[in-house]
C-alpha cells in the first residue's frame, strides 16, 4: 500500500469514527445525578433524599437555582460595596463585573452549570430568571445613574445603524429591564453581555493562565473597556 492509499484510509477511517466520537462527547454533558447515587455518595439515607429530589430534574433545579442566587448576592455585593466607597460610574461597572468573576473563579463548576453548555434535555425552573434578573438589574443600576448625570453616551457619531434584526432584539430589551435606557445602549449590551462573560468562561475553563499570569489584570481592563464601549465615561484622572 502506497502513503497516498494510507493516507486515504486513514481519512476514511476518521471520517466514520468521527460522527461516532462527537456524539460520545455530546453524552458526556449530560448530568448523572441519579438522587440514590448522588445520596450514596454523600453518606445521606435515600429515602431522606427522596422526599426531597423525587427525580434528577429536581436535584439539579435545585443546583441551578442555589447557583444563579449565589452569583447575584455576589454581584449585588460588589455593588453595593463599590457605591458605598463612592466610586464612579465606571468604577462601580467594573466592580459589578468583578462580583461576578470573583464568585466564578472560586465556583468554576457552577458556573459552567449555570453559562456552561446546557443539560440536554433539561429547562431550569422559571425561579431561575428572578435571580438573573438581580444580577442584569446591578449592571443596569448603574447606567441608569449615569444616565441620569449625563454621564451615559447613547447615539455616537458615525456608529452603524441597528439592522432590522437588531432592532428586534433591542425592542425585547426596550420591554424589559433595560426599559428607558438609549437604544443605543441597549444594542451595546449584547456585546457586552456575551464578552464579559466569555472572559469569564475562559479564565473559569483555565484557557488564559499560560498566556496572562495576571488574569485579574487582564478581566479588569476588559471589563473598563466593554464599560466605556456601552456609554459610561472614564473620569479625566484616570
Amino acid at each position: 500500500m502506497t502513503s497516498t492509499e494510507e493516507q486515504l484510509e486513514r481519512e476514511a477511517v476518521i471520517g466514520r469514527l468521527k460522527p461516532a466520537a462527537l456524539q460520545r462527547l455530546t453524552e458526556r454533558h449530560r448530568a448523572n445525578l441519579d438522587p440514590a447515587a448522588v445520596a450514596a455518595d454523600a453518606g445521606v439515607g435515600a429515602q431522606d433524599v427522596g422526599k426531597h429530589f423525587p427525580d434528577e430534574d429536581a436535584l439539579l433545579s435545585a443546583l441551578v437555582l442555589g447557583s444563579y442566587r449565589a452569583l447575584a448576592d455576589s454581584t449585588e455585593a460588589a455593588a453595593e460595596a463599590a457605591v458605598a466607597a463612592g466610586a464612579d460610574p465606571l468604577a462601580r461597572w467594573v466592580a459589578v463585573w468583578q462580583g461576578i468573576r470573583e464568585w466564578a473563579v472560586a465556583h468554576p463548576e457552577e458556573y459552567v452549570l449555570l453559562w456552561g453548555r446546557p443539560v440536554p434535555g433539561y429547562s431550569a425552573p422559571p425561579e431561575t430568571m428572578e435571580a438573573v434578573a438581580r444580577i442584569v438589574l446591578a449592571m443596569v443600576a448603574v447606567l441608569r445613574d449615569a444616565q441620569k448625570a449625563g454621564e451615559l453616551t447613547g447615539d455616537r457619531p458615525g456608529e452603524a445603524p441597528l439592522t432590522d434584526g437588531m432592532r428586534q432584539n433591542v425592542d425585547a430589551l426596550a420591554a424589559g429591564l433595560l426599559e428607558g435606557l438609549p437604544r443605543s445602549v441597549m444594542a451595546r449590551m449584547f456585546v457586552v453581555w456575551t464578552q464579559l462573560h466569555g472572559m469569564v468562561g475562559f479564565e473559569v475553563n483555565s484557557h488564559i493562565m499560560d498566556i496572562a499570569p495576571d488574569p485579574t489584570a487582564v478581566f479588569e481592563y476588559g471589563a473598563a473597556a466593554m464599560g466605556e464601549y456601552i456609554g459610561l465615561h472614564r473620569p479625566a484622572d484616570r
